[in-house]
């Protein structure tokens, strides 16, 4: 469930009223303990307990005359659950304005919120509307506008845009979405960590992929991964920085690989270097200015060029040569595309700005040749972007593991 995409597996796992009710015999150290804390009957709580362990497949608990011990893997999963309520209380105290996150007001709120406000309220930030989160969830939509309501009244703020025909979430409503997406996405990492623990050697990584990132070192990476995980789960996608980083901080992928920002991100999220990845002007086999011995900055004024979009790292390099030439080139084509930059250079006199693992990596037999041209100031930088807080499954650390491990084995 979330506003990447995550959808719960099973609403099960998901019943907020559960885990904090397993939070709090947590808290307490018994069923009893923690009944008197939450105003719910003893009974109550043990059935609550009784229904997770059946969701999870698993004992949480061992039950003793002085209280409830946590299993081993009760231990894994209020991991977890501790990690989701700590975030769910901070998309609280973000929305009504709190400074402090673990204020006991919006735990308090927390604890009100129920899994019908919460998959509605995602589901409105997710689809745009009120009428087609009904649609995405199969319900109807007085049912949807009753649970934003009820959310919007328990936080005590305006979540939404409410038209003569339409209800959509504000830009508040958009980020408390967002949040409260990556909250419950712990609990989908519970249930990897917890089939782990069990010798189930299997999970999900979702990786993201900047367009101009030679893909065979990812796929090298992945490899390793499968030999050692036959049964994990590999999501790739490609797409622009913008995009990517918003699934990123929704939950919604784990890492995103390429060239990393200039200047470095920090914050929610953060930037890890993997090598240094020299730009060189490149052109194919056979170009005039590949048989050249010697050039000089201003032969690359006279052949068209293939650039990358803006808001591309690269594209600023090339756009501070060209303000150095005596005549700025013609640019024939803007692309996000490795793939159709390389086919331009091949097939015409057009050169372009690549890094030299892409020259190694997207074609093997070497299509392509970096021109003799020192460029001082042409450095990137190759690496992985995470959330600052991320606690990936022993699976996602793994590949994390073998892409450092495939980089460190390269020659750049």
């Amino acid at each position: 469930m979330g506003v990447g995409g995550h959808t719960s597996s099973g609403d099960d796992l998901t019943r907020l009223r559960r885990l904090f009710l397993f939070d709090a015999v947590c808290e307490a150290g018994g069923i009893g303990q923690a009944a008197v804390r939450a105003g719910r009957t003893q009974p109550a709580v043990s059935l609550a307990i009784s229904k997770l362990e059946a969701s999870f497949g698993g004992q949480l608990f061992e039950r003793g005359f002085g209280g409830s011990e946590l299993t081993a893997e009760g231990v894994i999963l209020q991991r977890r659950v501790r990690r989701m309520l700590d975030q769910m209380e901070r998309a609280v105290a973000n929305v009504v304005g709190h400074s402090t996150p673990g204020e006991a007001n919006a735990s308090k709120i927390c604890l009100h919120l129920t899994d019908t406000q919460v998959r509605c309220h995602i589901a409105i930030a997710n689809t745009g509307s009120a009428a087609e989160a009904a649609q995405l969830l199969g319900i109807s939509q007085p049912a949807v506008h009753r649970a934003a309501r009820q959310i919007e009244q328990n936080v005590g703020v305006s979540l939404y845009r409410r038209r003569v025909h339409s209800v959509s979430a504000n830009p508040a409503g958009i980020e408390f979405a967002r949040c409260l997406s990556l909250a419950l996405h712990e609990i989908a990492q519970a249930s990897e960590d917890l089939a782990y623990a069990r010798g189930q050697l299997i999970g999900k990584v979702a990786i993201g992929v900047l367009p101009l990132l030679p893909p065979r070192l990812v796929a090298r990476a992945i490899q390793r991964l499968r030999e050692r995980y036959p049964a994990a789960r590999i999501t790739v996608d490609e797409g622009s920085h913008a995009r990517l980083l918003r699934e990123l901080r929704s939950g919604a992928i784990d890492i995103i690989i390429g060239g990393l920002r200039e200047p470095r991100l920090t914050g929610a999220v953060q930037e890890m270097e993997l090598f240094a990845d020299p730009y060189v002007v490149a052109v194919r086999k056979g170009h005039r200015l590949a048989r050249q011995k010697t050039i000089a900055a201003h032969d690359l004024a006279d052949y068209d060029w293939v650039v990358p979009q803006r808001n591309v790292p690269r594209r600023s390099v090339i756009d501070s040569i060209f303000a150095r030439l005596p005549v700025k080139p013609p640019l024939v084509v803007e692309t996000s595309s490795l793939a159709m930059m390389m086919a331009m250079l091949i097939e015409s006199d057009c050169i372009t700005l690549l890094s030299r693992s892409q020259i190694r990596e997207a074609y093997p037999g070497s299509e392509m040749v970096a021109l003799e041209l020192e460029m001082p100031e042409a450095r990137r930088a190759v690496g992985f972007t995470v959330r600052t807080d991320w606690l990936g499954t022993a699976i996602q650390q793994a590949f994390v593991g073998h892409l450092r491990e495939e980089c460190e084995t390269r020659v750049w």
